[in-house]
């Protein structure tokens, strides 16, 4: 089965501490790297090609829709998908001008995450999300 490589981008240690416990019971995901701030993640998209980029959108040094923006000109394969706790429509509007691939509320983060993962993984020529729901992973 491929792995989805993961790279984790947020200001929160606790946060992406809590996202990288629940990804790394997940069979079908590798976490290749986190970064703190939009360079951070821009600097570490470049060196680790990630399959997928979870993030965040609020953060110091650039923001999460600036980096996304920057990473789809630099690695256009790369799919990001933002995180937000600010789940209006002005957010997700502005997540797709800036050419992000999906965007997830916080609040619903568990079962929207496992959905985006298996979509990329679909996208690399894995068994998607009908293998990961009927294996109950």
């Amino acid at each position: 089965m491929n792995r989805v490589k993961v790279l984790l981008v947020d200001d929160h240690d606790r946060f992406r501490q809590s996202v990288a416990s629940f990804l790394n019971e997940q069979s079908f995901v590798e976490i290749v790297g986190e970064a703190v701030d939009g360079d951070e993640a821009i600097a570490q998209t470049e060196r680790l090609h990630p399959d997928l980029v979870l993030m965040d959108v609020d953060m110091p040094n650039r923001d999460g829709f600036e980096a996304t923006r920057e990473i789809k000109l630099q690695c256009p394969a790369t799919k990001v998908v933002i995180l937000s706790m600010h789940g209006s429509d002005i957010y997700r509007r502005t997540a797709w001008r800036y050419a992000a691939d999906g965007f997830i509320d916080k609040a619903s983060l568990k079962d929207e995450l496992l959905a985006a993962i298996a979509a990329v993984q679909a996208h690399l020529g894995g068994p998607g999300l009908a293998a990961i729901t009927a294996t109950g992973h």
